[in-house]
């Protein structure tokens, strides 16, 4: 039986490993490459759009550039679901890595928010220290003084 710990190390510290592509009909200047990642369960997209961004921004012209939103096999992925959940809900039964698309171009106001918004992703930023913050507040002294530290790295690293 697993113990209860593991299960939570496991989500904690899960990693999907991502390939990101550029969407065939978007205009480039050459072939652009596959972006690869290891992205966080626990994460957003939101907190990965910036090097997304910047990979595929070599490739393109600066006019074409604007909001950037992703999708998995026809269907937009939205920037408010964690990684992890959004992984289990399409893609848990397919073949690593995870394929995600990459668009700049089509419009996308009926999907909700996308993710090229900037304060939506300060907002998502915040969540996400709010809510580490208001566990280490609520347990204190569940947690020992390397768990803080870990946490506190994890934290971090998944801001920057």
């Amino acid at each position: 039986m697993t113990d209860d710990k593991d299960v939570l190390r496991d989500v904690w510290f899960g990693r999907i490993p991502t390939c990101f592509t550029l969407y065939q009909d978007e205009i480039t200047e050459r072939e652009a490459e596959p972006y690869y990642l290891l992205l966080p369960r626990v994460s957003y997209l939101t907190l990965v759009t910036d090097k997304v961004k910047k990979h595929f921004q070599k490739v393109m012209r600066q006019e074409d550039i604007s909001e950037i939103w992703f999708e998995y096999e026809g269907t937009p992925l939205k920037w408010h679901y964690p990684i992890g959940l959004l992984f289990d809900l399409l893609a848990s039964s397919s073949a690593l890595p995870w394929n995600i698309t990459v668009h700049f171009k089509t419009d996308l106001t009926s999907f909700g928010p996308s993710t090229g918004n900037s304060w939506n992703i300060l907002q998502k930023k915040m969540d996400f220290v709010l809510s580490l913050l208001e566990y280490i507040r609520q347990q204190p002294n569940d947690l020992s003084f390397r768990s803080f530290f870990v946490l506190w790295l994890q934290m971090d690293n998944c801001i920057h």
